[in-house]
């Protein structure tokens, strides 16, 4: 309507210029009723006029009618001229707010052909990408519309929704932090951001942002479930349980949250809240085998239940999504394995094993059995008795720091657990900061974790600091023990920063061990456990390293054998404390009565008295493990 014309117009048409352009001013100034009035009385007079079918539907989806607004839009179509764009961009609004994204896709393509320059085009057909997992080619339509429109914020959040899908999230932050610069007042952005950094370790910086998100919307559900996720993984527990509970109260119906709250409430050792969280989000959707998987987690259920049939009928459907799948397997295996129903569990832990490790490989994520041995061998070659001694004065000589290291699923939670039941010591739980302390100081020395290549300046500055935040997490604790396992791979670097410091080895048959990792579900690392060579592998090069550690490290170290400590509690609880400078205390051996905090897979192991039902497991498998065997480099 709007172009020229050498022919004169239709006088019906030049009737209804004014009211249309009387319509127009109102649509421009937000006055959508007496808009959409005006539009149908143009209608009235010239039934299927593209120009007020197109924007009758604008308004349609402005007020959430979708359906009505895919009606309209595709009524002036027919009778608009072609090569407009702006119509098959709504159209594809409207099919994208109706959840068709394949529909928005093709509508978003066509006005890019009509009109390459339309930034809005290129950005919300990413979005449509994103969601059809077509996250390369979202790429590509984020950077052509950035090119067109560096200003374009839903440029730079589809861009970041993309790199993070193919797990690229160092890179998303860039096109968040560009979001949040145009937009500071976004709290959606703020926590997106706050959440890629949880991901990314950087928890002192996530912090800040998910209080401002939730200052801008205290009564988010989400946002109290993201900041209440990133406590957890900061093991500060106390403060991340009231946000899961505000969520599930402002939320009843979202099951996932549900399941956040339950997790914490068992870290907290409160297993009967936990109980009632997992089963409420089971009510709220049964096929959710998060939900089925922590319950079995939880306590123990019996293999003739309801539970377990519910499990089964979720593992063995064909349409139940893999991530289910491989949850219920490992909750439905759980449960033969504490049944004694052995021939019955081993099957499920193994397939669901087999398609946890398919899905992590399709991502890159694999463990490199060859790689783990040579990083072995370069630590014990790097780390000389000579190398050390020339650290030795580095760091910070505080005897507050005790770490406790080995394999995941030795009995390190346990040793932890006993040693905080002291009145002097302070469970940490697993700390994240070592890691990123050693992060900082490979970033101010070119990238290399080569303790001869270190400054003693930066050395000592980094050790203070992770003093100073022992100390306010422990209080008056004088000693303050942080159990990451893996900490044992870096106990080189440990030494030259902390001089001072006591070690924990923990040693568990290593046959245990490892079934006992390629049993538990890690949703995140610990990527050898999916595989039982692997597991092997690992039990062994990480037993060796320990030896290693054993003749050569200058730190007081001490080795803790798992199935020595379950056959003598007291004499080897004793040793601990007696290890650890302190005097005797006995609420030392009723250390499933005390309170804190938990956050590992042994939460309700470690709750309870001490019991040998783990010891000499892996007899019960022996037919089924000699892959592990390989690993291990023995004999069945």
């Amino acid at each position: 309507m709007d172009q020229e014309t050498d022919q004169p117009l239709d006088p019906q048409l030049e009737g209804i210029l004014p009211v249309l352009r009387d319509a127009h001013d109102h649509h421009q100034a937000g006055r959508l009723d007496e808009a959409a009035a005006l539009y149908e009385k143009v209608l009235l007079e010239v039934p299927g006029l593209g120009d007020p079918l197109h924007l009758l539907g604008q308004i349609a989806l402005a007020r959430g009618q979708a359906q009505r607004a895919v009606e309209l839009i595709s009524q002036a179509i027919d009778d608009l001229p072609e090569g407009f764009a702006e119509p098959y961009l709504n159209l594809g609004n409207a099919y994208a707010a109706l959840g068709q994204p394949r529909q928005a896709i093709a509508n978003y393509r066509q006005a890019i052909a009509n009109d390459p320059g339309l930034a809005v085009a290129h950005a919300n057909l990413a979005r449509m990408l994103n969601l059809t997992d077509h996250f390369e080619a979202a790429l590509e339509s984020c950077r052509t519309a950035l090119r067109l429109n560096p200003a374009l914020i839903e440029a730079h959040l589809n861009l970041a929704v993309a790199l993070r899908s193919l797990r690229r999230d160092a890179e998303a932050e860039e096109p968040l932090r560009q979001a949040l610069a145009l937009k500071p007042d976004r709290a959606e952005t703020l926590n997106d951001l706050a959440t890629l950094l949880r991901e990314l370790r950087r928890y002192q910086d996530a912090v800040p942002l998910h209080e401002s998100a939730i200052a801008m919307r205290p009564d988010d559900a989400a946002m109290c479930a993201a900041f209440g996720a990133t406590l957890f993984r900061m093991n500060q527990v106390p403060r991340a349980l009231p946000l899961f509970r505000r969520a599930v109260a402002l939320a009843p119906d979202l099951a996932e949250v549900w399941v956040s709250c339950g997790i914490a409430e068992r870290a907290a050792g409160l297993f009967d809240e936990a109980e009632r969280c997992f089963r409420r989000a089971i009510a709220i959707q049964p096929d959710l085998s998060a939900a089925h998987w922590n319950l079995a987690y939880n306590e123990r259920q019996s293999a003739d239940s309801e539970e377990a049939r519910r499990l089964e009928t979720l593992f063995t459907r064909p349409d139940t999504p893999a991530a289910d799948r491989i949850a219920a397997g490992f909750a439905l295996g759980k449960i033969f394995d504490d049944a004694d129903r052995f021939e019955q569990a081993f099957p499920l832990f193994a397939e669901a094993n087999a398609m946890f490790r398919r899905m992590r490989a399709e991502t890159g994520e694999m463990f490199d059995a060859a790689a783990f041995e040579r990083h072995v061998a370069m630590l014990i070659s790097e780390f000389t008795p000579d190398c050390l001694r020339r650290v030795a004065n580095w760091g910070n000589p505080s005897e507050l720091p005790v770490f406790v290291v080995g394999m995941p699923r030795s009995g390190t939670t346990l040793v932890e657990q006993i040693a905080a039941s002291h009145s002097q010591v302070f469970g940490a739980g697993e700390l994240r900061e070592i890691g990123e302390l050693l992060r900082e100081m490979m970033q101010r020395n070119q990238g290399t974790m080569r303790v001869a290549d270190w400054n003693p300046a930066d050395a000592r500055e980094l050790a203070d600091r992770h003093i100073e935040l022992l100390r306010g997490l422990g209080g008056s604790a004088l000693r303050v023990v942080d159990k990451v396992p893996d900490n044992i791979l870096v106990l080189g670097q440990i030494a030259a920063l902390f001089p001072g410091a006591r070690v924990i080895h923990v040693k568990r048959d290593p046959r245990d061990c490892a079934l006992s990792n390629f049993f538990q579900f890690y949703s995140h690392g610990n990527l050898f456990a999916c595989d039982l060579r692997d597991s092997g592998v690992r039990a062994r090069e990480t037993l060796r390293l320990g030896g290693h550690w054993r003749d050569v490290l200058p730190l007081n170290l001490l080795e803790v054998e798992y199935e020595a400590l379950v056959a003598d509690l007291d004499g080897q609880s004793r040793r601990l404390i007696e290890f650890l400078g302190l005097d005797w205390e006995p609420a030392c051996l009723e250390f499933h009565k005390t309170e804190r905090v938990v956050t590992t897979p042994s939460a309700w192991q470690v709750r309870q008295p001490i019991y040998s039902r783990s010891v000499g497991r892996w007899r019960q498998y022996q037919r089924h493990l000699g892959a592990l065997f390989a690993g291990l480099g023995a004999e069945a």
